[in-house]
């Protein structure tokens, strides 16, 4: 229970990652409100939330928005009386071209993906830090960020633009807002199964050569870290990013050889 008695918003939270991080939240104390864009998919997520033992808001919200941002987080004060925890974690696809070679990209695109995405990133961080500042007492803001940020994906330079603009955002909101105890650090989830796919880890996990751990990563991954960011056990730590990408951006190459063959392995290795 590291997080009982705190009040967590968790946006994009009625599926993959976020839905992840909202019932882990829930399992760990949290008052937990579930956010999202499909009020089915949220209400769903909410019933879940409750089932672990979690005081639940749900909230059909258009975090592009501002007008709707400012309705989310007075709704959440009003209910609760405070914030302790923001995670942002929802992305927006604006379906203008904003994904494709550099070459063929509309600006169009390029310009309604950066305004939905940093936008929504900007009104969340400040909505949140206007409560949290009058309250006067630890908090904590995690923004999930990408290893696009830092290692580039092919064809996604809008997505991975962004998320290395939120790592900078994360940066100098730490600074903004560490006089007021609020703490600010971000997440870099590696390659991670959400999509039709449980938020706990499988029995036996999907494998993947292309990271150090050998497998794919779950919502579950990620969600232990930000229960740590978000819990007093972290109070000395802010303005810092951290990667859960089972080793993705340790290696300096695949752990494959150039023929496909797999180096050196606990399988392979024979006796020593």
């Amino acid at each position: 229970m590291l997080l009982k008695g705190k009040v967590a918003i968790v946006t994009g939270s009625s599926q993959g990652i976020g839905k992840g991080i909202a019932l882990r939240f829930a399992r760990e104390g949290a008052a937990v409100v579930v956010t999202g864009r499909n009020a089915d998919t949220v209400r769903a997520t909410a019933e879940e939330a409750c089932q672990a033992g979690s005081v639940v808001l749900d909230s059909v919200t258009d975090i592009t928005i501002a007008a709707d941002v400012d309705v989310l987080f007075q709704r959440t004060f009003d209910h609760f009386g405070l914030v302790d925890i923001v995670v942002n974690n929802a992305v927006t696809r604006v379906g203008l071209g904003e994904q494709g070679p550099l070459l063929k990209m509309r600006l169009d695109g390029w310009q309604a993906y950066m305004q939905a995405n940093l936008g929504a990133l900007f009104y969340c961080t400040q909505s949140a830090a206007k409560i949290m500042a009058r309250q006067r007492i630890r908090r904590s803001i995690i923004n999930i960020s990408s290893v696009g940020a830092v290692r580039a994906h092919r064809y996604t330079i809008a997505y991975d633009a962004m998320k290395g603009a939120m790592d900078s955002f994360t940066r100098a909101a730490a600074v903004d807002l560490g006089p007021w105890g609020i703490r600010v650090n971000a997440l870099r989830p590696g390659p991670i199964m959400t999509e039709k796919r449980p938020t706990d880890s499988l029995p036996h996990p999907q494998p993947n050569p292309h990271v150090s751990l050998g497998r794919m990563g779950y919502p579950a991954d990620v969600a232990w870290a930000a229960v740590f960011l978000a819990s007093d056990d972290a109070s000395f730590i802010t303005g810092q990013t951290f990667e859960v990408d089972g080793g993705l951006l340790a290696q300096a190459r695949l752990p494959i050889d150039d023929k496909g063959k797999e180096i050196v392995t606990p399988d392979n290795i024979g006796e020593f």
